[in-house]
C-alpha cells in the first residue's frame, strides 16, 4: 500500500477526499489514515478489511465519545469515564504492534461484550463518528490541503465492530451537501459559540428568545453538543444563530477537550474472572468517581431539559424524573444530594411530594428547592411547612440555580 496514495489525485480537494477513502473500501484494506491540516487539525481513520473499525477527531475525542454515548446509550452511568476504566479490563487484544488503540472504542466494546451496551448502540456510535469525521474533512478541504498518510496494519483477531464505509461516506456527503447549501460552509460545528454582545443581542429579539438562547449558549458546549441537548437539528441550530454570528453578537470559539477525573482505581478482587471483574467495575460505583446528584422532580421536558444543561455544566450528575408518581422510588434508588421540586404538576402535587419526601428518614435532611410559576406568600409559607428548604420562581435562571448548587453541594470539577 503506497503509505502517500499520490497516484490519487483530483482537481476538487472534497472528491479526492471522497476518492481516497472509497480506495480503501474497495481494497479492503486494512490499516490506519491519519489526515491532518495545517492549522493544526488532525483526525484519524482506522479499516478493517476496508470497513472503518473508529475514526476519531484529535482535538476532541472525549467530547465526541461522550456526546455520541448520551445520544445513543443514554444510561446515565454509562460515560467516558467508565470508558477509560472498562478499557483496562478489555479482551479483545486490537492491533498486533505499531498503532495504539483507541481506548475509548476498546471500553466500548468491552460493555458490549457484556451487554452493557448493545451493539446496535455502538454500531450507531461508530457511523455517526465517522460521519461527522468525513463531514469535517470535506470542510475542512474547501480552504486547506488535507495530508494524508496510510499505515499498513495487523490485527491480532477481527474487531468486535466495524461499520460500512460506502454507506457512511455516502450519509457524509449528503449533511455537507445540506449544509453548504444553507451557506454554513465556513462555520464548523465543532466550535463553541458564546454571547460577546448581550444588549444587542436582547434588542434584537423577544424576551423569550433571548432567555433561550442564554440558557443554551453558555461558552461551554458545542454546536454539536448543543444540538444534542436542545433535541434540535444541528442545521436548523446553526441556520438560526448565523445573523447573531455574522454581526459578531455571537462568536465562535475553540473549546478544549473534556478531561479525565483523576481517579483512583476501583479495588476488583483478583480471583475473579476477567469478565467478572469487568461486571464488578461497571455495576459498583467509587466515591471517588461520582460527583454529587441533584434530581428535578417536574413533568415539563423543557424544564428538566434547562436543568439538565445548568447542572451537567456546574460538574454535578443530575437525573429528570417527569412523572411525579414514580419520584420517591426514583429517590430511594438514586439517593440524591439535592432536589428541585415543581409545585403543580398532575395526580400529585409538589407539596404532597416534598411531604413524602420529608416522612423517609433518610431525605428528612436533604435540601429541597421547590419550584413554581406562582410567588405568592402563601404558596411560600405553605412550602415551608411541608418541609421545603428553598422556593424560586419560574421560568428558571441560570444563576439562581448555579447558586442553590454552590450553596448546598458545593464546589463540583466542571464538565469543560
Amino acid at each position: 500500500m503506497n503509505n502517500d496514495l499520490r497516484y490519487l489525485t483530483a482537481a476538487d480537494p472534497q472528491r479526492d477526499a471522497i476518492g481516497r477513502f472509497q480506495y480503501l473500501s474497495w481494497g479492503e484494506f486494512t490499516g490506519a489514515v491519519d489526515i491532518s491540516v495545517g492549522s493544526g487539525q488532525a483526525w484519524e481513520l482506522v479499516f478493517y478489511q476496508g470497513q472503518i473499525v473508529w475514526s476519531l477527531d484529535r482535538a476532541q475525542p472525549n467530547r465526541l465519545w461522550q456526546r455520541l454515548l448520551r445520544a445513543s446509550v443514554g444510561y446515565e452511568h454509562i460515560n467516558i469515564e467508565l470508558l477509560a476504566q472498562a478499557a483496562s479490563y478489555s479482551t479483545w487484544k486490537g492491533l498486533d504492534a505499531g498503532r495504539e488503540v483507541c481506548w475509548q472504542y476498546q471500553g466500548a466494546a468491552a460493555l458490549m461484550m457484556l451487554s452493557e451496551i448493545k451493539a446496535a448502540e455502538l454500531t450507531t456510535i461508530l457511523e455517526i463518528a465517522a460521519q461527522e469525521t468525513i463531514f469535517d474533512l470535506l470542510q475542512y478541504s474547501q480552504g486547506q490541503k488535507l495530508n494524508f498518510r496510510t499505515q499498513a496494519e495487523i490485527f491480532s483477531e477481527r474487531p468486535p465492530s466495524s461499520i460500512d464505509t460506502e454507506e457512511v461516506i455516502k450519509q457524509a456527503e449528503v449533511m455537507w451537501q445540506e449544509w453548504h447549501t444553507q451557506k454554513l460552509g465556513n462555520i464548523s460545528p465543532n466550535k463553541t459559540p458564546v454571547i460577546r454582545h448581550p444588549v444587542q443581542l436582547y434588542r434584537q429579539t423577544t424576551p423569550i428568545i433571548y432567555q433561550n438562547l442564554v440558557q443554551v449558549i453558555t461558552g461551554k458546549r458545542t454546536l454539536r453538543e448543543i444540538a444534542l441537548e436542545i433535541d434540535e437539528d444541528l442545521l436548523l441550530l446553526t441556520r438560526s444563530l448565523t445573523r447573531y454570528i455574522q454581526t459578531g453578537i455571537i462568536e465562535l470559539i475553540d473549546l478544549p477537550d473534556l478531561k479525565l477525573s483523576p481517579v483512583e482505581s476501583k479495588r476488583v478482587p483478583s480471583d475473579l474472572g476477567m469478565k467478572e471483574q469487568l461486571l464488578t467495575l461497571v455495576h459498583t460505583p467509587a466515591a471517588s468517581t461520582q460527583s454529587k446528584l441533584a434530581i428535578c422532580i417536574d413533568d415539563n421536558p423543557q424544564i428538566c431539559e434547562s436543568m439538565r444543561s445548568i447542572v451537567t455544566d456546574a460538574g454535578y450528575r443530575f437525573i429528570a424524573i417527569q412523572d411525579p408518581t414514580q419520584a420517591l422510588p426514583r429517590l430511594l434508588e438514586n439517593k440524591p444530594d439535592l432536589i428541585f421540586l415543581d409545585l403543580i404538576m398532575p395526580k400529585i402535587s409538589g407539596y404532597e411530594i416534598c411531604g413524602q419526601i420529608r416522612r423517609v428518614s433518610t431525605f428528612a435532611q436533604i435540601p429541597i428547592v421547590i419550584l413554581t410559576g406562582k410567588d405568592g406568600l402563601l404558596d411560600r409559607v405553605r412550602s415551608k411547612v411541608v418541609g421545603a428548604s428553598e422556593f424560586t420562581c419560574k421560568p428558571i435562571t441560570r444563576s439562581a440555580i448555579e447558586a442553590f448548587l454552590n450553596k448546598y453541594l458545593g464546589t463540583a470539577v466542571n464538565a469543560s
